[in-house]
């Protein structure tokens, strides 16, 4: 017979797996809800509207994610990957321009040495 304290252990544990899945999964604009069912958009009793869990409750266990911080969150990870994206091509362009120079000084060497 197993120990009822290690069983309840266990389960703890799931539990806390499951929670940590639904705190990352509160970043950005949600595509699906760590149980697994679908999002849709709703709206509470002041207006605001939020990206919730189709099976939402209120058991730590289900996404309900504010939309405005979700597009907030999304725009500056947009942001991020635009300057990364900015910066890439800049250090592309420069060794480009100092491949270009080498190439013309070696075509110099190569047409003085015939």
């Amino acid at each position: 017979m197993t120990d009822p304290y290690y069983a309840d252990m266990k389960q703890h544990k799931r539990d806390y797996d499951w929670l940590e899945c639904v705190a990352s999964a509160h970043y950005c604009i949600p595509k699906k809800c760590a149980c697994g069912g679908p999002i849709t958009v709703e709206t509470d009793e002041r207006g605001r509207h939020y990206y919730t869990c189709k099976v939402y409750e209120d058991d730590g266990l289900h996404i309900r994610h504010g939309c405005f911080f979700a597009i907030e969150e999304e725009l500056n990870e947009f942001k991020k990957q635009y300057c990364e994206e900015v910066s890439r091509r800049c250090k592309l362009q420069y060794e480009l321009a100092v491949m270009s120079t080498e190439i013309k000084e070696l075509k110099k060497l190569i047409m003085e040495s015939r």
